[in-house]
């Protein structure tokens, strides 16, 4: 995680765009877009942002349940794919905008719903991006975001294989493991953290969990020895679980409403 926080303008998604992935990495990746989009519940006629959207996968399929969509990316590459991966003379298009979450470019009181899907904690300004988001939503709006929790049950239980790994052999396992946030995340959030950094301006009405022991050393090479079935079945089990206690889970995923004008004395 960098010390001097600083907004990524030619951000690229190419070094982590997966071609193979293991099981419980491609599990996750499809709940988290799954459980996003069903707390987004998009309605025709509303106005939807959906904030540091990347290729505008998941704003194009929000589009399609008949939202006036709009995408907001910093990166003038992501904005390019965008445009590349979206299908020509589609019926809902998405409305694209290169700016950052720090200053977003609609007027106050205007946006229906706003989402955030696994791009909160790259903001070099979380204050202020949060801020700007209850100044353009609706009184009666509602923001969903959705991001890593680096203190999951999988981040402690790694934590203590790591230690117990370098107890025994007198070295690291490796200098990247999965509990420290990648160099382009500015914030490391867990779930105290998501209640904290929302209060100013909003209040939660509920966080849903994503997913259990994802990346925890070794979960991942297990499974695929497994069936699909008998993959299905566990992968399904601990997501259950996750939601009944998102403190723990893989992924967090929260709905919560402006608290009144809180924008203006934030």
């Amino acid at each position: 995680m960098s010390q001097e926080k600083k907004p990524d303008l030619q951000w690229d998604d190419t070094e982590i765009v997966l071609t193979e992935m293991s099981p419980d990495t491609k599990f996750l990746f499809e709940r988290m877009t799954i459980a996003t989009l069903e707390v987004v519940s998009a309605h025709p006629g509303e106005e939807i942002l959906d904030l540091a959207c990347g290729r505008g996968v998941d704003a194009f399929q929000i589009a399609l349940k008949g939202a006036e969509t709009f995408g907001l990316e910093p990166s003038d590459k992501m904005i390019k794919k965008a445009f590349e991966w979206l299908e020509p003379g589609k019926s809902h298009p998405v409305i694209f905008f290169r700016a950052l979450a720090e200053k977003i470019p609609f007027p106050d009181q205007s946006l229906d719903k706003l989402v955030c899907k696994g791009a909160i904690d790259h903001f070099f300004d979380l204050d202020a991006s949060l801020k700007e988001m209850a100044r353009t939503l609706k009184p009666n709006g509602r923001l969903i975001i959705s991001v890593a929790n680096f203190e999951s049950l999988s981040c402690k239980l790694a934590k203590i294989y790591d230690w117990l790994y370098e107890k025994r052999n007198g070295k690291r396992r490796t200098d990247k493991p999965s509990y420290i946030p990648p160099d382009d995340h500015n914030y490391k959030f867990d779930y105290q953290f998501l209640i904290k950094s929302l209060k100013n301006y909003f209040v939660i009405e509920k966080i849903w969990g994503v997913s259990l022991l994802w990346c925890f050393p070794g979960w991942g090479a297990f499974l695929q020895k497994l069936s699909p079935k008998s993959q299905k079945t566990i992968l399904e089990f601990l997501d259950f679980w996750a939601r009944v206690f998102p403190r723990l889970a893989d992924v967090l995923v929260v709905r919560a409403k402006v608290k009144n004008e809180s924008y203006k004395s934030g």
